[in-house]
């Protein structure tokens, strides 16, 4: 052991290698949050992001497990923020009260979201029964947000408050009346925050959808105002016993209705939800729930259930003579084709992690255990026809099992399935680490050789199959082991299958990636390889290791310049790089002066400017407000020092309103409430009215409708960094020109110039009348001497395309085949792979109009 002399500043204050008082920070208030948030979200990819909106939601269920709620709205905005509504208590909005001088008096509203673990969950009196027990959810969401406001209807009032990125922006106050109860939350994730902030429709109606489920009786909502306007609205009073019968869509059942049961323990705070239909397939399908939330790694709930189940039908087969020989069926045997719903609540539940995927609680693994026990028994007793029927399936699953291990034993002995050998085609990697390693299952021979020579040999290997796999979403183990590329796969991957042998420890890569053409075979191939490891290696797609390649469809060229595009949105980026790559923007004055000629560089930032203010408007105006009228406002008021106003009044067109009615624009909330009490109006929310309900508001004022316009200050932001790039030469007025003719008919000279030069020094001018058409000739100067080639298969690249373009690190998109959306994932693998046509029928029809960039 050395003392470690060598490495010390010879003054002792290094600061690299000093420890003293000075390193050691606290991280106040939300700072922990913004520096460390996948301590509290899991990441900041789009699971984070999502898990955002899960946090809120989550609040206003546990409001209706109270029995506080009965609706729940969800709205994603035109500018990319999301509200949650709810008709729940109201978040309490009167001074605090506990032990900390600093949080004492403040509004309770204000402590419960900017400080870490401050919540209703901690006592039994406010819930009992709780999702969110650590009281950190809506505070982290505020500190991950760029701006959050909230509304509180409660107490005979309506009560807003507002924060950006966690600090309070706008103290608490009263903005209307409101005699029912109910919150809005609205927020933004911050750009800082998450690289990607856009919110995807799809997950969030997945997640919603299933707590709707778990919920009989809560109506629920969610909406989608950008491009189509999606909206669905989900309401189930048989609760889960619907959900099972959903996810068995497209298949023959077993026993119908399905098998339900409902215990509840008041003495331990437990409540047991059980639902169980089987089916004809060969795959088990158990959701299991704690207090709404998908507890996607199981826990005691699912083992007491496993157990119960295992133990109780065995005993119905033996009492009723149904076993035949020596053969009992397993836990496995006894599951298979079983679709099944785990729902628990729990007062105080034992959850690993603020992401909550697995339970821990002993004394519900007893409590279920019980309950599937005696209420299974009951129900064999009285259903004998569906009960035989059940054990039956088990025992001719038990001889199948019998014969896939002789299948396994036979394949073993020919060497297909030993760990020790590999597959003769497989082209592996030096490397033994799982951590780096990874295989790329290529469709094709011909893609396989040029993936072969393309490849990083220490950490790639290549697995190139032939034709398509087995459809197993219909097929025991025995046969699917029977098909040659499916053993491959499975000698390959030396993890085995089944639940008897598949041991996640001895898979060999740590990243397995399905690389097919994107045509019509291409997406077979991949869903058949999708379909196998969902249905007979889940663990797989469970710890994140399926991945799946996107090839570029087109290489751009232009000279010398070639680049590969991944899909429309990256060719839009393209055509602006090529746009202002060597180009100028020459900015005139009226009488055609030049004031000012920026590089290639210059031209680059301000077009991105330009971008950002497009998309903005777009935003500004789905709301039903021309940018123009926002833009004549600035100039009302000197004070206002040339900015757009950030608060929109709508008073509506009623009776009582007269020649009031109309659109009132703010810059601060004083103004806008000194012009309510000077009209007589009450502040109102169409979100929150909409939930709460029409008729619930005092009569004595007219409600105005109040929207905070938060693309005001970064339209400001925008045009100020514009009138920076151009040396106050452009501003926010240049959006607005029109095109003038002289008298002569003649069209007058744009004030803009988009200048390029060729490969011969000869310039070429694109003219631009305002802002908007900049954008649009610098497109048009991109499109100039381009060749586009659309690639349709993984075969017309050759192995340095490949690398470069699919499967070099650096520059590849992989997508992550995710367990979040399980429930919707079953059914789909049921309606597109089952053997029923009409429901695949039907899907096709519905989304048709969805497929991009696919050849047929």
């Amino acid at each position: 052991m050395t003392d470690g002399a060598e490495n010390r500043s010879p003054q002792g204050n290094d600061k690299a290698s000093s420890y003293g008082e000075e390193s050691i920070k606290v991280l106040e208030g939300l700072e922990a949050v913004r520096k460390r948030p996948g301590m509290y979200i899991g990441d900041t990819t789009a699971r984070g992001l999502h898990h955002l909106v899960y946090e809120i939601v989550d609040n206003s269920i546990d409001e209706h497990m109270a029995g506080r709620c009965d609706t729940i709205q969800i709205k994603i905005h035109a500018d990319g923020s999301l509200s949650v509504v709810d008709d729940g208590s109201g978040i309490p909005v009167g001074p605090f009260k506990g032990n900390n001088p600093l949080h004492e008096g403040r509004p309770t509203v204000e402590i419960i979201l900017t400080v870490l673990h401050a919540g209703g969950k901690f006592e039994n009196d406010a819930y009992k029964v709780s999702g969110g027990l650590h009281g950190v959810g809506a505070s982290v969401v505020n500190a991950l947000s760029e701006w959050m406001e909230v509304e509180v209807a409660r107490d005979g009032n309506l009560h807003a408050m507002s924060f950006e990125r966690g600090k309070v922006n706008e103290e608490l106050r009263v903005i209307g009346e409101r005699t029912k109860t109910g919150t809005k939350i609205s927020f933004k994730p911050d750009p800082e925050m998450f690289p990607d902030t856009e919110f995807k429709f799809e997950t969030l109606n997945v997640r919603f959808k299933e707590m709707a489920y778990l919920n009989p009786g809560l109506h629920l909502v969610i909406e989608d105002e950008r491009g189509d306007g999606k909206r669905e609205e989900y309401c189930f009073p048989e609760g889960i016993k619907a959900f099972v019968a959903a996810l068995n869509e497209g298949k023959e059942v077993v026993n119908d209705p399905p098998i339900y049961f409902r215990a509840d323990d008041d003495e331990q705070g437990l409540v047991c939800e059980i639902a169980l239909q089987y089916n004809d397939s060969y795959n088990e399908r158990l959701l299991t729930f704690a207090n709404n939330i998908n507890t996607i790694e199981g826990g005691t709930h699912l083992s007491g259930f496993k157990t119960a189940l295992t133990r109780t039908l065995n005993n119905y087969a033996r009492g009723n003579n149904l076993l035949k020989g020596s053969m009992v069926p397993s836990g496995d045997d006894l599951r298979e084709g079983l679709c099944g719903i785990i729902s628990v609540k729990v007062s105080e539940p034992q959850f690993e992690g603020q992401t909550k995927t697995k339970l821990g609680n002993a004394e519900v693994e007893s409590f279920v255990n019980t309950t599937v026990g005696q209420s299974l028994s009951t129900w064999c007793e009285e259903n004998p026809a569906a009960a035989k029927k059940i054990c039956m399936k088990a025992a001719s699953a038990a001889q199948a099992r019998e014969a896939a291990r002789k299948a396994r034993d036979l394949t073993r002995r020919k060497g297909a399935l030993d760990a020790g050998g590999l597959p003769g085609k497989l082209y592996d990697c030096t490397s033994k680490n799982v951590e780096e390693s990874e295989i790329y299952l290529v469709e094709g021979d011909s893609a396989g050789g040029s993936a072969k020579g393309g490849r990083d040999h220490k950490t790639q290997a290549i697995l190139p199959l032939k034709g398509k796999i087995l459809n197993v979403e219909k097929a025991r183990l025995d046969k699917i082991l029977g098909f040659e590329e499916i053993r491959t796969i499975i000698q390959a991957l030396s993890c085995g299958i089944g639940a008897d042998e598949f041991n996640l420890e001895k898979l060999r890569y740590g990243k397995i990636i399905i690389m097919t053409d994107a045509d019509v075979d291409g997406s077979h191939i991949r869903t058949l390889l999708l379909t196998f490891f969902f249905r007979q290696m889940p663990d797989l797609i469970r710890n994140g290791h399926i991945y799946i390649a996107q090839p570029p469809l087109y290489q751009v060229s232009r000279g010398r310049k070639s680049e590969y595009v991944l899909n429309e949105k990256r060719m839009h980026t393209v055509l602006g790089e090529l746009g202002t790559n060597e180009s100028e923007l020459v900015v005139y004055s009226e009488d055609r002066q030049e004031l000012v000629r920026t590089d290639a560089a210059g031209l680059k930032s301000i077009f991105d400017v330009i971008e950002q203010i497009s998309e903005l408007v777009s935003i500004v105006e789905r709301r039903g407000v021309t940018f123009k009228q926002l833009a004549d406002l600035r100039a009302d008021d000197p004070k206002k020092e040339g900015r757009l106003p950030r608060i929109h009044l709508q008073v509506p067109l009623v009776e009582q309103a007269g020649d009031l009615a109309g659109d009132y624009f703010f810059w601060n909330d004083q103004e806008e409430e000194a012009f309510r009490n000077e009209k007589g109006l009450s502040s109102s929310d169409p979100d929150l009215d909409d939930v709460i309900g029409e008729g619930e508001k005092p009569k004595a004022k007219i409600s105005a409708f109040r929207k905070e316009m938060h693309e005001s200050k970064d339209l400001d932001r925008l045009f100020a960094k514009l009138d920076e790039l151009s040396d106050g030469h452009i501003c926010l007025n240049d959006w607005f020109i029109k095109h003038e003719q002289r008298v002569t008919g003649e069209e007058v000279p744009g004030r803009f110039e988009i200048v390029t030069k060729d490969g011969k020094g000869n310039e070429h001018v694109n003219a631009a009348v305002n802002l908007s058409e900049i954008l649009s000739s610098v497109l048009e100067v991109g499109k100039h001497g381009m060749e586009i080639k659309r690639f349709k298969g993984l075969g017309e690249m050759d192995a340095e395309q490949l690398w470069e373009t699919t499967m070099n690190p650096v520059n590849r998109v992989l997508l992550k085949v995710t367990w979040d959306a399980a429930s919707e994932a079953e059914k789909l693998f049921s309606i597109l792979m089952g053997e029923e046509v009409e429901p695949r029928r039907k899907y096709i029809e519905e989304h048709a109009l969805e497929v991009k960039n696919l050849d047929v």
